[in-house]
């Protein structure tokens, strides 16, 4: 009897450890508690976490991003997820979150791979570890994707893929829009997009074999924002049935002075009369030298080698503080094509350490 209760209890172990950490709720026969790191609350979740992509052009591409919070008083690991259909892609996971953590799951669909309707299944294995015992316990997210698919409607490519542009380019994309349903007359009516951030335009093809066509062509303005984009630009049709066709627009805009590595130098406590040397690269895409940097003192100075006109330059910021106390200084560093970039240094001076006195000498 003793031993039938012994292992009835071990059986029975992760379940109660479980009910302790993520409370009663979370252990309900059937209730998927990992469901909650994908609402974010408390409450009890929905069985499947779903988004749909709605009814979109045959070979559109468009991602999405699951957004995570651990609501849960312990780390959570997540397993890769797979989907169960290769038109569904995984881009990239956060596969660990401390208590309170964010954490998101983007993916991407493919429907050059699909037609009519598409239900694609994401189970996402979250698996938490009790801060005391070291019993692992998981439950399984249900997450599903889907995705009305029309074959009558054809896009190519499936998005406006920019890539990687440098600052002020005026790159431009285009897909083709095809329609070969039954409906005469269709046509684009009206394009929806941020004007701040570019031009588009769209211009009929010739008529082939019954069909409708356009060519839809986005340009990226000069005065685009550094950093990563991710929008949309909407055609509007007179098809009742799609009346507003949704191609997503994605790129990065990089800026033509880059530090490496990075634009912050953060020094720590340095003694007075000690210094700290660290050396940096300032990268371009074209030839250029420095020509000045401004805003040093208070112990932060800048050396450059001499060198020539090169598409990658050396910084040396050397830090040596002159009195007690924190110190923040912003170096607006210029070049001789008129560009300029910031590298803020922090640090602080400290007294010297006296060595301890020896009582006995």
């Amino acid at each position: 009897m003793e031993e039938a209760t012994t292992t009835m209890y071990r059986r029975c172990l992760p379940f109660l450890l479980m009910f302790l950490t993520l409370g009663p709720a979370a252990a309900q026969e059937g209730l998927p508690w990992a469901n909650k790191i994908f609402t974010g609350k408390e409450e009890a979740p929905p069985p499947l976490i779903v988004h749909d992509f709605g009814t979109v052009p045959k070979g559109t591409v468009r991602t999405h991003r699951f957004n995570m919070t651990n609501i849960y008083a312990v780390p959570m690991q997540l397993m890769e997820p797979k989907p169960s259909c290769g038109c569904v892609s995984v881009l990239a996971y956060t596969d660990k979150m401390e208590s309170k953590e964010t954490g998101q799951i983007d993916i991407k669909i493919d429907t050059s791979r699909v037609e009519g309707v598409k239900v694609v299944r994401l189970p996402v294995v979250i698996v938490g570890t009790h801060p005391k015992s070291g019993e692992r316990f998981q439950s399984i997210a249900q997450l599903e994707i889907r995705a009305v698919s029309r074959p009558d409607i054809f896009m190519n490519p499936g998005a406006f893929a920019f890539g990687v542009n440098p600052a002020g380019a005026k790159n431009t994309q285009s897909v083709t829009v095809t329609y070969n349903g039954r409906m005469k007359g269709w046509t684009i009516t009206e394009v929806g997009y941020k004007k701040e951030l570019f031009d588009v335009t769209v211009k009929p093809l010739d008529n082939k074999s019954g069909t409708m066509s356009y060519l839809v062509s986005a340009t990226m303005k000069e005065g685009m924002p550094v950093g990563s984009f991710d929008d949309q630009i909407v055609l509007k049709t007179n098809d009742p049935a799609a009346p507003a066709l949704m191609v997503n627009v994605t790129g990065t805009v990089q800026a033509s002075l880059t530090l490496v590595p990075d634009n912050v130098m953060k020094i720590g406590n340095i003694e007075i009369g000690k210094k700290l040397e660290k050396r940096y690269l300032l990268k371009a895409d074209k030839l250029f030298r420095i020509a000045s940097v401004d805003g040093d003192g208070d112990g932060v100075t800048v050396s450059l080698p001499p060198v020539t006109a090169a598409k990658t330059q050396a910084v040396i910021v050397l830090f040596q503080p002159e009195k007690p106390g924190a110190v923040k200084k912003t170096l607006t560093i210029k070049t001789d094509a008129g560009e300029s970039i910031q590298l803020t240094v922090e640090g602080k001076g400290t007294l010297p350490v006296a060595p301890p006195t020896d009582p006995n000498p």
